[in-house]
């Protein structure tokens, strides 16, 4: 009687679930592997398999859809996506004014800071001169002297052009998360070292969170399966490499 009762309440859990609207979650559209990607249409890397984790988990239908940074936020605020991956408090802080953003807890560890060839790992922030980093990026360690006109900011829309163009010294540095570049130069076939992160120079260690505006629940159910499920977030780290 208990095996059925249970198969029962699975059964009516499960046809409450799809029932439910799907779920969209803006995702961005440009590759950042190993935190997510899109390649052939489909959204993949670690941010889709720990959103699938949670999805299934709570019975959520979750619906990917890739935009550009820019449309990725307006698109959020506007309200045509119900959660948005990734996200920062800080970042168009100013954007999001009047918007009541709940953000989850931390969701996925990232570094932000100086990628430069070996031969110049160590010898500090005064030759940087041309700094490059990808459009949308604003590396927040080095705004002062980038507002004084001291380094000038060149941005790409491909993490590949600016691998390029620092390989080649056209840019005397770029600011980057180094476990994508290090993902980046295996995919282009080029020497692991030859960018190395300087750790000596300002950098940023920090999270990628999951945010809302119009399901502040579906975040506390995030939230608690990250407490939860802890060990399998873990895991997920491990393999991606983060």
């Amino acid at each position: 009687m208990k095996t059925l009762l249970s198969l029962l309440l699975c059964l009516c859990i499960n046809l409450d679930a799809l029932a439910q609207p799907p779920i969209r979650v803006g995702v961005e559209l440009q590759p950042y592997k190993p935190y997510y990607a899109v390649e052939d249409g489909e959204y993949g890397g670690y941010a889709r398999e720990l959103l699938d984790a949670f999805a299934a988990e709570y019975g959520y239908q979750f619906v990917y859809t890739p935009l550009p940074v820019r449309r990725l936020l307006s698109d959020f605020l506007a309200g045509r996506v119900d959660l948005k991956f990734p996200d920062h408090p800080q970042w168009n802080a100013d954007q999001k004014a009047g918007h009541a953003v709940r953000y989850s807890r931390p969701a996925a560890p990232y570094i932000d800071g100086v990628l430069v060839k070996p031969q110049y790992l160590g010898q500090g922030k005064q030759r940087i001169a041309l700094l490059g980093t990808q459009n949308g990026f604003t590396p927040w360690p080095y705004l002062a002297e980038i507002q004084a006109g001291h380094i000038k900011l060149i941005q790409a829309n491909q993490i590949e052009s600016l691998l390029m163009m620092a390989a080649s010294d056209r840019v005397d540095a770029v600011y980057l998360n180094p476990r994508v570049v290090t993902h980046q130069l295996r995919q282009m076939r080029l020497a692991p070292d030859a960018l190395v992160f300087d750790p000596q120079l300002a950098h940023v260690e920090d999270h990628y969170y999951l945010s809302s505006i119009r399901h502040p629940e579906l975040i506390e159910a995030f939230d608690r399966f990250l407490e939860q499920r802890a060990e399998l977030v873990a895991a997920l780290r491990l393999r991606h490499g983060l």
